[in-house]
């Protein structure tokens, strides 16, 4: 191009405006479009007149060439993020010129003020704000870059960074990762299954479960957008968060460099020992309040990791890649044991320490090819292994000493290998098509240490054990067994068509999903677990609803109220889940200020069994969608939002395995005379009553139609949003309203009575409708559910059209309101400051998919709907409500060579339930014992009993980077500086199981406490 180019002296002044301008934009958090893995440049010649604008990634050479529509507008959309220049052509002259970052998922604005005619023999270099205000958006997410993890004490984890997002909270720790010792997270008071994870677009949920994610080396992030809701028609299948990562790539510019990090044992703070709550009871005696339940306090462990990468070009312009490893290795130990009974603190001797390594390889492989000016090629390819090795020793509780004899163990190995290709093509200046594909699997291993299959697992309740005798293992496996070849696979599609025409946007897609699981579990090893009680009151049914009598009517030691359980459960499934979803989508710039969204998507989902039967599906789910944004001053610097939309969500493919599949799940009560002296199982057994199965899980096979009603609706939620982002004399400021209210659930019921009443009244034989026990089936709590069962076994499905009153429950409530306010001050080589406050409410009668009261992870089949006495009492403030949250991170800095940085967390404490027996036996259905919303025989709704204290942490952190070795840093984080290790969850279930006169031990017990204070080192080196 032909162009007359300023001298360097009039150059110099227009080229420092416009670095400045791409530092400010590499510095501010752009709000993104949840999931999007592109960005896009917009906007409009003031004059109106023609010309053609022209962009070019500085980095890469992609180049894109436009022409300006009539009224001087231009969008050029589907942009990998990185740093572009843009220009303005006219006649073959560069009228206007500036820099702008790109960051996926946002529109990038520039301003191309074109000189005079006079003066085209030299052009304009505008300085580019990075457009600190995306006013293409109608939502307000947070993106974290790679800046920020560089400069901030975060650890190298995503679920650490999902917790800057305001309103994010850690979950319940039962749902945890071992590896990083810290609870998945839970968006705007939803449970932490209800989240979608993403890598450059493909979703790396856990499939089998939703529970967790896959990741990537930590020094591959280039961004990770986190979305609280309100995100376009494009993408769903979320009703939590969405916490989507790009990942880096290679460019023109070579660049190399690697990471050690240091977490020493040494400097980490003592966890703090767990104690019986201030009602305790142990060994069935009063007066043991306070008294040690688990030493923790050498619970301690190092964590050391490796890491590198290096990126470039392979052909320049054309052909880039980009390659990162990391190789991280935790070791530690810990008590393994609880001091619970005399009969605990003789097993701890044996096998109540736990050592254990945790070796976790990463490696990313990543290539960009711009196959020409118009078509773009990435292929991306990672891995993700977590490697876990644990060898049990003694540990006494009277001396707090091990002694370093090994009787147990276990090695875990899950591998995850995906692979992913993204395709962009402008195929004209209007019309833009991309897709995706990509496929993951995850294999599993698990060899337990010494494991004999000819062996029982044996356990002694507290003050359990008959004087005199003695009860021996010699099942040293104590975890749960994979089936070989046990994995997920994982095969997702997208195509999306973008159309510019005049005023409009129109997008349309469709997005393709399978999940595959090969599953299965011999749950106890050896095939059974012997699990040895004793009542209090030896008169009471040990389960009297499935005709067990009581351990007296067993006479012998039974009269004394001794009596053993055996447990069986095992099975093997081959799962499927099958999920699709159609969209259209309007963006209608309105005026220049005012820009519309309106759209449709369409999903569909089946769950299928092993044998390829679906037995839970869903054609149409209907999900619109709209959003306004209103650019006030036309400048991007004050802009009022509102969005509004209904998200589904499936269930995730574990749901067959006890759902649907036909696996075995019973147990037995004998009242036992003696016990081998070698396995420790019991010896003269007398039955107290028939095998039973809560759930009538006896291995055999499950029609598809009786599994679920076949008018099931979809688990989805509303959610709306107002807001408002201002951007004030280098400061950005907002406000925003939020209302989420969950409008159906999917969960599982396992009541009879309903179906018994409308046989009977039916005319069915009353012998027949006796005997028969129903196998829980998924249904909408609180509307009417159509099931199909044979309740006379006669061979014949019956038709049962169930009202919500003759199911007796109420519809599923979750409502979660907040307002969010939040202050920015983008870093200007100095200094960096956000401050996130959030007033938030989340009330309902459930969690959603699951259950944190006990930490039930059976999603979307918890106790809470088995039965309608389960929900009397149920609305209050859920687990996951925090009225207060206080969020403040920063850093500055201080010199070229030093920089400080911080990080505060504030949340309210969790509210507490007292959960004991219902005060009516004789009606009570289930017979689940201390799981109702009852306590001393009167109502306890839910939130109730206080309050547990708040959750705080300081995180401080500095770096030093030497003028004497360009590119090294080195820095020193401290998390938890104060050390404040707070209760994070209570045991809420007061009273025996089999009692409800007598309080538990347990009960009012601390379950878990944050992380204690640690320290960690690195050393960073980037050529």
């Amino acid at each position: 191009m032909n162009r007359h180019a300023p001298s360097r002296s009039d150059r110099a002044p227009a080229v420092r405006r416009s670095l400045l301008a791409l530092a400010l934009g590499l510095a501010l958090a752009h709000t993104v479009q949840a999931q999007e893995t592109a960005g896009s440049i917009f906007g409009r010649v003031p004059d109106g007149q023609a010309g053609t604008v022209v962009i070019e990634n500085t980095e890469t050479g992609l180049r894109r060439e436009i022409t300006v529509d009539g009224e001087g507008r231009f969008r050029v959309p589907g942009l990998p993020n990185g740093r572009y220049r843009v220009h303005l052509a006219r006649d073959g002259q560069v009228v206007a010129e500036t820099a702008v970052l790109v960051t996926a998922g946002a529109g990038s604005e520039v301003q191309l003020l074109a000189s005079q005619p006079s003066e085209l023999e030299t052009y304009v270099v505008t300085a580019s704000r990075g457009n600190a205000i995306d006013v293409t958006t109608v939502e307000s997410p947070v993106v974290i870059t790679t800046e920020d993890l560089k400069n901030m004490p975060i650890a190298p984890n995503l679920t650490a960074i999902a917790l800057l997002a305001p309103g994010v909270i850690p979950g319940d720790s039962a749902y945890s990762d071992p590896p990083r010792f810290s609870a998945l997270p839970s968006f705007g008071g939803s449970a932490v299954s209800e989240n979608a994870y993403y890598i450059n677009g493909y979703p790396v949920t856990n499939p089998l479960t939703s529970l967790g994610y896959s990741e990537l080396p930590f020094n591959a992030i280039d961004q990770i957008q986190l979305s609280t809701g309100g995100y376009g028609v494009e993408y769903g299948r979320a009703t939590g968060g969405v916490v989507n990562v790009i990942t880096r790539r290679g460019s023109n510019e070579w660049e190399a460099g690697g990471q050690v990090i240091w977490r020493p044992e040494g400097l980490m703070a003592a966890p703090r020992n767990i104690y019986y709550g201030q009602n305790g009871r142990a060994f069935g005696q009063p007066g043991d309040a306070g008294r040690l339940y688990q030493y923790r306090n050498e619970n301690l462990y190092s964590t050391r990791t490796a890491s590198a990468y290096v990126g470039g070009p392979i052909v320049k312009d054309t052909l880039f890649f980009y390659a990162a490893g990391e190789f991280v290795r935790q070791e530690g130990g810990g008590t393994d044991s609880y001091a619970s009974s005399n009969a605990a603190i003789e097993a701890a001797r044996s096998n109540g320490w736990r050592d254990y390594t945790y070796r976790t390889p990463r490696w990313l492989g990543k290539l960009d090819w711009n196959i020409t000016g118009n078509h773009r090629l990435e292929l991306t390819g990672l891995s993700d292994r977590a490697k876990q090795s644990v060898d049990l020793t003694g540990f006494d509780y009277a001396t707090f000493e091990r002694n370093h004899v090994k009787t147990g163990g276990q090695y875990r190995d899950d591998k995850t290998n995906t692979w992913i290709a993204n395709y962009t093509g402008y195929l004209t200046d209007a019309l833009t098509v991309t897709g995706m594909f990509g496929r993951s699997r995850t294999d599993h291993v698990n060899e337990p240490y010494q494991y004999d299959p000819n062996c029982p697992t044996v356990s002694v309740a507290p003050g359990a054990g008959i004087a005199g005798f003695t009860y021996p293992t010699c099942q040293y496996a104590t975890e749960t067994l994979t089936p070989e070849g046990a994995n997920d696979q994982t095969r997702n599609g997208r195509l999306d068509l973008e159309y510019r025409i005049g005023d409009h946007t129109l997008k349309a897609g469709y997005d393709y999903s399978k999940a595959r699981s090969l599953m299965g579990e011999e749950f106890y090893p050896g095939g059974e677990w012997w699990e040895y009680l004793r009542s209090n009151d030896p008169d009471t049914p040990v389960a009297p609803v499935f005709g067990v009598g009581s351990p007296a009517s067993g006479g012998g030691y039974g009269a004394e109220g001794y009596y053993v359980v055996r447990h069986v459960n095992f099975g093997r499934s081959n799962l499927e889940v099958e999920q699709k979803a159609q969209y259209v989508k309007d963006l209608w710039q309105v005026t220049d200020t005012v820009l519309l969204e309106m759209g449709l998507r369409n999903e569909q989902f089946a769950n299928y069994n092993s044998a390829g039967e679906a037995f839970a599906k869903k054609n149409r789910q209907l999900a619109p969608r709209f959003g306004v944004t209103w650019d006030v001053r036309g400048d991007s610097t004050l802009k009022v939002f509102a969005n509004a939309g209904r998200y589904h969500l499936a269930l995730p493919s574990q749901v067959a395995y006890r759902g649907a599949d036909g696996i075995v799940n019973t147990q037995e009560a004998f009242v036992y005379t003696g016990v081998d002296p070698v396995t420790g199982a019991p010896t003269g057994l007398t039955p107290l009553g028939p095998r039973w199965s809560e759930n009538n899980e006896f291995g055999q096979p499950k029609d598809p139609r009786t599994v679920a009603a076949t008018n099931l609706r979809s688990h989805y939620q509303d959610a709306v949003t107002f807001g408002l982002e201002q951007a004030i004399s280098g400061f950005n400021v907002g406000a925003k309203a939020s209302y989420r209210t969950l409008r159906s659930a999917i969960d599982d019921t396992c009541d009879a009575r309903p179906f018994r009443r409308a046989a009977l009244a039916a005319g069915l034989d009353p012998d027949a409708v006796e005997d028969w026990q129903f196998q829980c089936a998924l249904f909408n709590p609180g509307y009417a559910n159509t099931f199909y069962q044979d309740v006379d076994g006669d061979g014949t499905l019956e038709r049962y059209d169930l009202s919500a009153a003759d199911l007796g429950y109420d519809k599923a409530k979750r409502k979660y309101y907040a307002i969010d306010l939040f202050f920015e001050r983008p870093f200007d080589g100095v200094w960096y400051a956000r401050v996130d406050y959030t007033f938030s409410r989340n009330w309902g009668n459930t969690e959603g998919q699951l259950q944190s009261d006990y930490g039930q992870d059976d999603v979307s089949q918890t106790v809470t709907w088995d039965y309608p006495e389960l929900m009397e009492h149920a609305n209050g403030l859920l687990p996951n409500h925090r009225k207060h949250q206080l969020k403040l991170r920063g850093y500055w800095q201080l010199s070229p060579e030093w920089m400080l940085s911080g990080s505060f967390m504030y949340a309210s404490g969790r509210k507490r339930n007292c959960i004991g027996h219902y005060p009516d036996p004789e009606n009570e259905g289930g017979g689940y014992g201390s799981y109702y919303y009852y306590c001393d025989g009167r109502p306890a709704p839910r939130g109730s009993y206080g309050t547990l204290p708040s959750f705080q942490r300081l995180d401080l952190g500095v770096r030093y980077a030497p003028r004497w070795a360009k590119g090294l840093s080195l820095s020193a984080d401290v998390f938890n500086v104060l050390n404040r290790q707070s209760a994070q969850n209570v045991v809420e279930n007061r009273y025996l199981q089999t009692s409800s006169t007598t309080v538990s031990s347990a009960w009012d017990r601390v379950r878990s406490y944050t992380p204690p204070r640690y320290v960690q080192f690195s050393a960073r080196y980037d050529w």
